[in-house]
């Protein structure tokens, strides 16, 4: 579920910079920069969230998260 997530979160970023490329954005360089960090962050932060998960259920397992995907119906 986390890897499906920080897919959306990884096209939110991306929709980001069609918002800021319209002709209806009419709030400036400096605000399209900050938005355009934080999207970053975001999107880091998910990246993060998922390896941090994938090490968790090698911890607690011994196996890795692809292989037990790999097991289940």
């Amino acid at each position: 579920q986390m890897e499906q997530d920080d897919d959306r979160i990884d096209e939110l970023h991306r929709s980001i910079f069609q918002h800021l490329m319209d002709d209806r954005w009419h709030h400036g360089v400096e605000t399209a920069v900050d938005v355009t960090l934080l999207g970053r962050y975001y999107e880091r932060f998910a990246d993060h969230a998922v390896s941090v998960a994938r090490r968790v259920v090698f911890l607690v397992t011994g196996e890795h998260a692809d292989e037990l995907a790999a097991t289940r119906p």
